[in-house]
């Protein structure tokens, strides 16, 4: 009886010990790991933003091939859920996407179930860097009281480093390997949505596109701000031809809206169905853009597919806050069938 006291009393001593000594070391846990990776942004921010896709390279996929996963929501858009659930190396829980900044980072919360119930979060950054893309990916937890003692026996920053680190190399080595394939450009297959714009058309020579986009384009943005008419996206060029051998287009400088209806002054209403389409994001000067317009040409030739007019152009960056003309991003979007 007397050993049983000892040893509950030797116990009592040390869960207080444990519980006064848990009070003086840290309840917050960062760990953060970087990779360059010579790949296009585009192709790395689609690995990074669509849930499904991070199970290419994802360090616990391997550690369970049986894991069970779902998804909820749509993929690569914020509240979309991966949940998983697997043997003890890699135990239950479910992220969800809380944070998307195009082509820059995507931000997931993250929900523990098993083996413990613990909530974190955790962060991808795209960078750029003389030698690609510089890649970071960080997380952001915390161990309560008492249980943060355990960090005297285990290096927790080190263990979900090794791991991000080892993910890391599997996505440098997977882009990598797939950049090496791709053509010049990343031109992707997606859906674009129908949308109405506000703006002018006209046939003008090319000399006469980017007069036509200076004088325009200030005056549209500000009659649609003094209607209350709410713009849906960044200003366009629209272009339903181009004749290269007249050195004109017919093209339009307008702006999304949000209304269908909106009437806006004189300015010409203009529908684009939407549909199947191709899209590059070229990154550069706006008089630059050739070589992704030849190969936009090229891949709808190579795939057999029939081009539907207009072409749009879609000016993400905005050149009055970005000097660097190698920073601005502009999507172009080719309607196929």
């Amino acid at each position: 009886m007397k050993a049983v006291k000892i040893i509950f009393f030797v116990l009592l001593g040390l869960i207080i010990a444990a519980v006064a000594l848990s009070f003086t070391l840290p309840t917050e846990m960062k760990s953060e790991r970087s990779i360059v990776i010579k790949a296009p942004k585009a192709y790395l921010f689609e690995q990074v933003r669509l849930l499904a896709n991070n199970q290419r390279w994802s360090p616990w996929a391997e550690k369970d091939s049986n894991m069970k996963t779902n998804l909820a929501g749509t993929d690569g858009t914020i509240g979309a859920v991966y949940s998983w659930e697997g043997n003890d190396d890699v135990g239950k829980g479910e992220q969800t996407i809380t944070k998307i900044e195009d082509l820059k980072r995507v931000d997931v919360k993250l929900h523990f179930m098993e083996p413990f119930e613990s909530e974190a979060s955790s962060y991808i950054v795209l960078e750029d860097d003389p030698n690609g893309v510089k890649v970071t990916w960080g997380f952001n937890g915390g161990m309560s009281r008492p249980w943060n003692v355990m960090g005297l026996f285990m290096n927790m920053e080190k263990a979900i480093g090794d791991d991000y680190a080892h993910g890391l190399g599997k996505l440098k080595a997977l882009a990598e390997k797939e950049a090496a394939s791709m053509p010049a450009y990343d031109i992707k297959e997606t859906t674009v949505e129908a949308k109405t714009y506000l703006g002018i058309r006209n046939e003008v020579t090319f000399d006469k596109i980017g007069a036509m986009f200076n004088e325009n384009l200030p005056k549209i943005f500000a009659d649609a701000g003094k209607a209350g008419v709410l713009q849906a996206g960044a200003p366009v060029g629209l272009f339903y031809k181009w004749n290269p051998k007249a050195m004109k287009t017919d093209m339009a400088a307008a702006i999304p809206v949000a209304d269908a209806k909106a009437k806006v002054g004189s300015w010409q209403k203009m529908e684009v169905k939407g549909g199947k389409a191709l899209v590059i994001d070229y990154y550069g000067a706006y008089d630059k853009t050739e070589e992704a317009h030849n190969a936009m040409d090229k891949f709808i030739a190579d795939k057999k597919y029939k081009q539907i007019a207009p072409v749009v152009e879609e000016y993400i960056t905005d050149p009055m806050s970005e000097p660097d003309t190698a920073k601005w991003l502009t999507r172009i979007i080719y309607f196929v069938e």
